[in-house]
């Protein structure tokens, strides 16, 4: 059976793993500072402020996806004062276990992920993905996202937005 909901204090030592496990997985170099901190202070960056969250789905007890969204903080320097109103949120750390992709999950998280941003009256998300990883652009295309820039390099970063 499997269960979406936001990630509860107790929860965030196998929510932390899950994160961490699938991004040594997906990407190709090694995890940044900002990235682990992510990880390492989940409680408080995602689940003590208000208009923060961070969802999970759970499958018998085990992680198997994650999404997580928090005011967007102006740290991407290629999108400028693109962002400058409280209105907007970044959608991070959105991972599928991947012997469970492509069966409706990640579809599922962004549903409560997008809940969560209507009640906290956010406007507009917004969203960076790469190239290399599998499926992230597909899927958020499909989920409504529009392309805003796309950066070269070994990266491959892709930026994506989308009105609440």
């Amino acid at each position: 059976m499997l269960e979406i909901r936001e990630v509860q204090p107790n929860d965030s030592k196998a929510v932390s793993t899950f994160i961490q496990r699938t991004m040594e997985e997906v990407y190709p170099f090694p995890l940044t500072a900002a990235s682990k901190r992510d990880v390492t202070e989940m409680e408080a960056l995602f689940l003590t402020p208000s208009n923060t969250a961070m969802i999970a789905a759970f499958s018998d007890l085990e992680v198997v996806g994650t999404i997580a969204i928090r005011p967007y903080d102006g740290r991407i320097t290629a999108l400028g004062s693109r962002y400058d109103d409280k209105n907007a949120c970044e959608i991070i750390k959105c991972y599928v276990k991947s012997d469970r992709r492509q069966q409706g999950i990640g579809s599922l998280l962004f549903q409560q992920a997008l809940a969560f941003c209507r009640q906290s009256h956010y406007s507009i998300m917004y969203l960076h993905t790469h190239r290399f990883l599998p499926g992230g652009l597909t899927f958020w295309k499909k989920k409504g996202f529009s392309l805003l820039l796309e950066e070269e390099g070994e990266l491959e970063t892709v930026h994506l937005e989308k009105m609440v």
